[in-house]
């Protein structure tokens, strides 16, 4: 992707960002959230496809109030139980070579300061699971309560980050003009130091976020992998069960659970979750690779 290119796409998924959440009552995180995840699939795959040619994109979100939860093994840690993240972005990029995948998994936290934003005590818990990865089990997950995983290296990765949305009251400017989403990498201050707009665009070139493999046979899976599809899963059922329009437990020969979010985006899965059930909201990007095109660059 060109300078140029960028530049433009930069500009244009920010004002779409900035768009969805226009008109806004009501500004809790939860709130922001949904308004993403509803609100910019369409656009931001009107803009992926007219940008990137070499590409053709679909964009599906879903959202889910209740967020599933984990409890670290070791208790000496924390008997607080954190949460997973508010929001995981997913791009999928079909190539003939085989299909690539990328996650950004992202905690919603609202900043009066996007470049001092201090994690109190009281959230600690939440930035020892993105900074350290204790070994731990999912909670108020349905099928997924009490399984285990253990993410490596225990240590900070882009794959997890806080998104950070400005709460100041008068903004902190951009190259694009106000923003409100910035994202920041786990520490006891936290700093933006990328708009969302910007993030996007870098999970599409694995720039940020941290890839995961195809679910071909989950034994063999990091457990970073397990977990980001683990959520993946859980969320698509929890979703689509939910139906009012004739989709309860609809079944998923159709495809992964990306390809379900994707392709029933225009259903408007915006439902609070069921009691006993977890999920997270998500994004869900795909994009294949148009060879000839690539082909014809190369050319050129």
């Amino acid at each position: 992707m060109n300078w140029e290119t960028k530049r433009n796409l930069y500009m244009n998924i920010h004002h779409i960002i900035e768009q969805s959440i226009s008109g806004l009552k009501s500004k809790q995180e939860p709130d922001y959230i949904a308004a993403l995840v509803t609100h910019l699939p369409v656009p931001l795959s009107s803009v992926l496809n007219k940008a990137l040619p070499n590409l053709k994109f679909k964009v599906g979100g879903c959202f889910i109030h209740q967020k599933p939860l984990t409890t670290f093994c070791d208790p000496k840690l924390s008997t607080k139980s954190p949460e997973i993240g508010d929001l995981l972005i997913i791009y999928k990029e079909i190539r003939s070579s085989g299909d690539v995948y990328n996650a950004l998994l992202l905690q919603a936290k609202k900043a009066t300061n996007i470049y001092k934003a201090v994690v109190s005590k009281t959230d600690y818990h939440q930035l020892l699971l993105y900074t350290k990865w204790p070994k731990f089990e999912y909670a108020r997950a349905g099928a997924l309560n009490g399984r285990i995983r253990s993410i490596q290296p225990k240590s900070i990765t882009p794959g997890a980050q806080y998104l950070l949305i400005d709460d100041s009251g008068r903004s902190f400017p951009s190259p694009c003009g106000i923003t409100t989403f910035w994202c920041a990498m786990p520490d006891n201050i936290l700093v933006a130091n990328n708009s969302l707009a910007l993030q996007i665009i870098k999970l599409l070139e694995f720039q940020t976020g941290r890839p995961f493999d195809k679910k071909n046979n989950s034994r063999y899976l990091d457990h970073w992998s397990k977990m980001i599809w683990d959520l993946l899963n859980l969320s698509s059922v929890s979703c689509f069960n939910r139906r009012k329009a004739g989709y309860n437990n609809v079944s998923r020969q159709a495809g992964d659970a990306i390809s379900l979010i994707i392709n029933r985006n225009n259903d408007k899965c915006t439902e609070y979750q069921l009691p006993d059930e977890g999920g997270i909201s998500i994004i869900c990007i795909e994009g294949v690779v148009n060879e000839r095109v690539d082909e014809l660059n190369e050319i050129e």
